[in-house]
């Protein structure tokens, strides 16, 4: 399996949404309706044009994987909206994707990385903690419980 990283386009806004709406649906993770997410609507503005990233891995040319990340202040990056396709996980492509964000961030001279994700997102949970992210906080968001971690770069 061949995996090609490349940074998001205009023209994969489609696949991108569906990546995004099934992995939320997965895990059951969505507060409201994920296809109303106004990040997901503005990718060029509040990612690729703002000392952000937004990029995409495909396999034969299809969208499979996707990460973020967003820029929260002159030092923190924000790590968003890393999804795998379901039927590509547990492959390590959310390693490549998690890896490249890191790269990509460190690049850029941010010094933090901070993100968030559901107790429901187990995988996610493990990923982070595996690659050195320290939970800093929990909190209930509209009845979902929301795990807060950071990682010095």
């Amino acid at each position: 399996m061949s995996i090609r990283i490349r940074q998001y386009q205009p023209s994969d806004h489609e696949f991108v949404m569906k990546l995004h709406v099934e992995g939320l649906i997965q895990f059951s993770a969505s507060i409201g309706n994920p296809g109303l997410d106004k990040d997901m609507e503005r990718i060029e503005e509040i990612y690729l044009n703002n000392n952000g990233e937004f990029i995409v891995g495909l396999i034969n040319d299809r969208i499979v994987s996707m990460g973020a990340y967003r820029k929260y202040d002159s030092e923190t990056a924000e790590i968003k909206r890393i999804r795998i396709d379901q039927n590509y996980q547990k492959r390590g492509i959310g390693q490549l994707i998690l890896t490249a964000l890191e790269s990509s961030a460190k690049d850029k001279g941010y010094q933090k990385l901070i993100l968030d994700t559901t107790v429901k997102q187990l995988p996610a949970q493990k990923l982070f903690e595996r690659n050195g992210y320290i939970e800093i906080n929990r909190r209930l968001y509209k009845e979902m419980e929301i795990i807060y971690y950071e990682k010095v770069l």
